[in-house]
């Protein structure tokens, strides 16, 4: 059996206000750099070996990627909201875990959120957290739908 073998990832994040939820969600995808992906819902277990990148390369029109994502959308005026993902390693070989977050919060909150989350996972497996990345995206409702979205894509 040939299975893929996903040998990248990157951390993502962004805000953004659309004249729908829908809209505000399309445009923090845009923002964030992979609006124009296929997105493929992976579950919260990094694979050992990745090489992290510092921002997502330009996918062409139409990929498959993969990711983890935390988002939230409002319409409602003046509305705070926030969402973070946690990725926890166990060292830069070994793989880890990712957790999600989205809340009507600000950002520290749902980063705070996210880092505990990560803390719990790693203690009832009894691995040693070696390393731990965040993204956080806050965003305060306007005059239309806004929308907070963190991840983490991963891609061959």
């Amino acid at each position: 059996m040939s299975l893929l073998k996903l040998k990248r990832a990157v951390l993502v994040s962004a805000d953004a206000e659309g004249g729908t939820k829908l809209n505000a969600f399309d445009n923090a995808l845009l923002k964030a750099g992979i609006g124009n992906a296929n997105l493929v819902k992976l579950s919260s277990v990094v694979p050992p070996d990745i090489e992290w990148l510092s921002e997502p390369p330009s996918f062409p029109l139409g990929s498959v990627i993969f990711a983890v994502l935390s988002h939230i959308e409002s319409d409602a005026h003046g509305k705070k909201i926030s969402a973070a993902v946690g990725v926890g390693l166990c060292g830069s070989r070994e793989g880890g875990l990712i957790y999600e977050f989205s809340g009507e919060c600000d950002g520290e909150e749902a980063m705070e959120t996210v880092k505990k989350m990560v803390e719990e996972g790693f203690a009832v497996r009894n691995w040693k957290l070696s390393e731990l990345k965040i993204a956080v995206a806050e965003h305060s409702v306007e005059k239309r739908a806004g929308c907070a979205l963190a991840g983490v894509v991963f891609f061959p």
